[in-house]
């Protein structure tokens, strides 16, 4: 017999994948075409003018940090859009409380699950291009894996907490722009974080998505990343929780 709250997690997981099924191959673009653009244009384009003394090839550098971003862009943006419209314009969110006796806990765990299955479908969507024409492109799949849950725990907690206390469609935008857009560009996916003078460096560290990427570079099982990804995975998820009963009044 299932336990009542997984059962009342399901309600909100098996919605979200059903609607998420329906629109399948827009979804696939949208996971391919940034980072594709990215990987033409400054993998190839850009990286055949840069050298790294003593490293790989820039395109080789570039693809952790990319395949990181698009997880961290793909459950940001999907979630703090989805869960607008459901509070917003559907009545979703009011409805499912109304009918099922679901808890904040339970409602979120639902939206997690989606957004860690939303996740491992853009790394594939990314992924699979990369191995068939970069064949010798490798990377630590259980790091992934393991680096690839955390953001998406933590990064769909952020949309969460965005989705239920923006009242305005507008404004969902602008914080939008102004949550993935510096991650774009600060956190070491287009250069290495050597170039930053120190007091920045350790404000960039800080961010889950840099001990991600610099941990799918690093040689060694990057233990230490992993466990501060997941750490701040974990206060993320424990935020988005008190914010969606807070403004769900559940």
């Amino acid at each position: 017999m299932i336990p009542r709250a997984v059962s009342a997690s399901l309600v909100t997981f098996e919605r979200e994948i059903y609607d998420y099924r329906k629109n399948l191959f827009y979804f696939a673009l949208r996971n391919l075409v940034q980072p594709v653009f990215f990987v033409l244009v400054i993998g190839v384009g850009l990286g055949s003018m840069v050298n790294m003394p003593g490293r790989e090839s820039y395109l080789s550098f570039m693809l952790p940090g990319i395949l990181m971003m698009s997880v961290v862009q793909v459950t940001y943006q999907h979630f703090s859009s989805e869960i607008w419209m459901s509070k917003n314009h559907e009545g979703y969110l009011e409805l499912l409380t109304m009918t099922a006796p679901i808890r904040p806990g339970e409602a979120v765990a639902g939206y997690l699950l989606t957004g860690i299955v939303v996740a491992f479908f853009a790394v594939l969507c990314f992924l699979l291009p990369v191995w068939l024409f970069l064949p010798g492109f490798r990377i630590s799949l259980a790091a992934l894996v393991l680096f690839t849950i955390g953001l998406a725990l933590f990064f769909t907690s952020a949309g969460i907490v965005v989705g239920v206390k923006v009242l305005d469609p507008h404004n969902l935008t602008t914080v939008s722009i102004f949550v993935t857009m510096p991650l774009t560009y600060l956190c070491g996916v287009f250069f290495p974080l050597d170039m930053y003078p120190q007091p920045a460096r350790v404000l960039v560290e800080l961010i889950p998505l840099t001990q991600a990427i610099e941990g799918l570079r690093g040689g060694a099982f990057p233990f230490v990343e992993i466990g501060y990804v997941w750490a701040a995975a974990a206060v993320a998820v424990v935020f988005a929780v008190r914010m969606f009963e807070k403004n769900m009044h559940l």
